[in-house]
């Protein structure tokens, strides 16, 4: 792995990390060496490792098991490096799927969501804003993952809901690179807002096409982001 240079950044230990995992020199199943051994290699502090390696497991590749150590995800294959980070047709196809399923959870859910449930919604918005002040990716990856599980959680269709899990697993490391842009994930809080706002007012057609909006928006950020990182 490379040495890193400026030792407070955990974006640079990350890629440091995910690099390495890419290039092959740590294969799915392997294990990762030690915190001390990686804050050695690189020259950083083992907090901003051990955040580093929280990242990775968030986004998909790594597991750690307790007591054991942190893994390369058994998941990551040659075609996981690519078909999310560059604009080819996989990624389009997988983007398309999702607007279908989740533009028609929105307008489903907000015919069927209680009090309650749109209280949990909001809670889960204040809380993913939270993390967009404090810049805390762990938390902003959740709270995004969540707010738009329970939105489909909310429809009650047990169809929709397992398809929809298929679609967040598949998503993961696609999710977790996407807010590693700090543009990204500021441009999702406005969209979640107005998507909530439709459920406060009971508007299902408001709710579907702010949902179709704001995933628009998620692949633009995501072309963009590859566009400059091939400059």
């Amino acid at each position: 792995m490379k040495e890193i240079k400026r030792i407070s950044v955990t974006d640079s230990v990350v890629e440091s990390i995910k690099s390495s995992i890419l290039s092959g020199e740590y294969a799915p199943g392997d294990k990762l060496p030690t915190e001390n051994s990686m804050c050695q290699e690189m020259g950083v502090s083992r907090t901003c490792v051990r955040e580093a390696v929280r990242v990775l497991q968030a986004i998909g590749y790594v597991d750690i098991l307790p007591g054991k150590g942190a893994f390369v995800s058994s998941k990551i294959g040659e075609g996981d490096q690519l078909w999310y980070e560059i604009p080819d047709a996989q990624f389009y196809d997988f983007m398309e799927v999702r607007m279908a399923i989740e533009t028609l959870s929105t307008r489903l859910a907000i015919k069927r969501a209680d009090r309650k449930q749109i209280q949990k919604l909001a809670e889960i918005n204040n809380s993913f804003i939270e993390a967009v002040n404090e810049k805390n990716q762990i938390q902003l990856i959740m709270y995004d993952e969540l707010f738009h599980t329970e939105i489909v959680k909310i429809t009650g269709n047990k169809l929709l809901i397992a398809i929809n899990k298929q679609i967040v697993t598949s998503g993961k490391k696609y999710r977790g690179e996407s807010f590693m842009d700090n543009s990204v994930y500021k441009n999702a809080v406005i969209p979640h807002t107005k998507i909530l706002e439709a459920f406060q007012s009971n508007d299902p057609e408001k709710g579907q096409a702010e949902m179709y909006n704001h995933l628009q928006i998620t692949v633009n950020d995501m072309k963009q982001i590859y566009e400059r990182s091939v400059k």
